[in-house]
């Protein structure tokens, strides 16, 4: 299990990553971070390697490690790649559903609709991508799984640097796919599935250009 410290330090990272804070090719120099968080270097090294498994940060040997960034063409290919596989994970999963994968989905939801009503963004997106991988779970394919699980890390990449900076996923939404899944309507739940991923990618922001970023210390500083 990660140590608390190590836990607190991840989630700050990754809060400001969403949130736009740190941006997009942006260094993230070990020794400022482990002292605006009061630690060693070595929790904070810890969790840049967990970062990097997640594809939100890229390690290059011997410069350093960098905020992941996105071209707006792989932003763009990593939206079909999802729409192709989450039009079939879900035609799946309305197969294979029970109660419990019910109870399951219907409880992220509500998660989801609190973390909303409290305009908590990081919850939010992280309670939101819980769902769309519930789903890939409960369809049954492994190897479907991995290759989501992999576009949904990039796709937190892609919101940070492209995200409107506000919540955007509607748990609405999620509670109408619920709905068709239980009644096991295919072609009513690909479709739902369909447009709530194309309302996510009308909504980013390809051509805004972001303003200056703050500096790691000023980012977390009272950490």
């Amino acid at each position: 299990m990660i140590p608390t410290n190590e836990e607190e330090i991840y989630k700050g990272i990754k809060q400001a990553i969403i949130q736009q804070q740190l941006r997009p090719n942006m260094q993230l120099v070990e020794e400022v971070l482990a002292e605006s968080f009061g630690v060693s270097r070595t929790p904070v090294r810890n969790v840049l390697r967990r970062l990097a498994q997640e594809k939100l940060v890229t390690i290059i040997p011997y410069k350093g490690t960098f905020v992941s960034c996105l071209t707006v063409q792989e932003a763009k290919e990593v939206y079909e790649a999802r729409k192709f596989l989450e039009a079939v994970t879900i035609r799946q999963a309305c197969k294979r559903l029970t109660e419990e994968h019910v109870l399951q989905l219907k409880t992220i939801i509500e998660e989801e609709h609190e973390a909303h009503s409290h305009e908590d963004s990081f919850v939010s997106l992280r309670l939101s991508c819980d769902i769309h991988l519930k789903i890939a779970e409960i369809a049954g394919n492994s190897y479907n799984y991995r290759y989501l699980e992999e576009l949904i890390s990039l796709s937190y990449v892609i919101y940070a640097f492209y995200g409107p900076g506000r919540l955007f996923c509607g748990s609405e939404e999620h509670t109408e796919i619920l709905h068709a899944l239980k009644q096991r309507d295919e072609s009513l739940a690909e479709r739902l599935m369909l447009e709530h991923l194309n309302r996510i990618e009308s909504l980013l922001n390809f051509n805004e250009t972001l303003a200056a970023p703050l500096s790691l210390t000023e980012i977390f500083k009272g950490k």
